[in-house]
């Protein structure tokens, strides 16, 4: 089973003000505990990680930057990338860790596919983040795309894996405890793909966390893709409680779990 497991702003952040730039500074022990978990689990996986701009709120001064709004989003995601590699690097032992910045662009290239492939039959962990100095789509949260905070990226590259020739399950890690219903407020522990339409997504969601570009309604459809491309199966977790993600690598549920509509 390959894993990507996927971590939004509003998971390795402390939030901050609502008008920010970014949602604040990264929290550094809930990344690590989740890059703890990962290094001790014996099989596959490929995490997908915003935050760079959240690091970046701890070493410079975001509004001094003279700049538009993208602009300066762009140049904090560049400032704040490499500690935010370094930071998950900080939180292995066991196996080794690698770095890619991607855009969409690179995803249809065969190389990207080979050099996924390779990491993973290595044991390795590739650490991925959008490439938002090079591509500032996934910044442009004004333009009413369905990207959403890597929800997109994460998406592709399960995507990427299905041709691997092995079952592929993709994790998705909120501040939430998973899919909550609008009818009554509670944790929906099973869904299927089918179930899905868009009169279901937007009556049951909306917001979107503070610092971040997706929300609930980005992660659906994105995870509604890689379904019906193939990706086994589907997880909607808690990533401020990592005992979640150690249930799921387990056999275990916490959650959402949503399932192909033929299984």
């Amino acid at each position: 089973m390959i894993n990507i497991i996927k971590y939004g702003t509003a998971v390795l952040t402390s939030h901050g003000a609502a008008d920010s730039l970014s949602s604040g500074a990264v929290d550094e022990a809930i990344l690590q505990a989740h890059a703890h978990i990962i290094d001790n689990h014996d099989g596959d996986v490929l995490v997908v990680s915003s935050g760079a701009m959240g690091m970046a709120q701890t070493m410079v001064d975001a509004d001094a930057i003279n700049a538009d709004v993208v602009t300066r989003k762009r140049l904090l995601a560049e400032i704040g990338q490499p500690r935010l590699f370094a930071t998950w690097q900080e939180g292995f032992t066991r196996k080794q860790v690698l770095q890619k910045l991607v855009t969409y662009a690179d995803l249809q290239r065969p190389t990207m596919a080979a050099t996924m492939r390779a990491a993973l039959d290595h044991g390795f962990v590739m650490i991925c983040n959008f490439n938002d100095g090079v591509d500032d789509s996934e910044l442009r949260a004004d333009e009413g795309h369905q990207f959403g905070d890597n929800d997109h990226l994460a998406a592709e590259m399960a995507l990427t894996c299905t041709q691997f020739s092995r079952p592929v399950r993709l994790i998705v890690n909120t501040s939430a405890d998973g899919f909550v219903s609008a009818d009554n407020g509670a944790v929906v522990p099973e869904l299927r793909a089918d179930q899905l339409s868009e009169a279901f997504i937007d009556r049951h969601t909306g917001h979107i966390s503070t610092g971040g570009t997706g929300g609930m309604a980005s992660k659906l459809h994105n995870i509604k893709a890689a379904l019906s491309g193939g990706v086994s199966e589907a997880w909607i977790i808690n990533g401020r409680t990592p005992a979640a993600l150690t249930a799921i690598l387990a056999g275990g549920h916490a959650g959402t779990r949503i399932t192909r509509s033929d299984d």
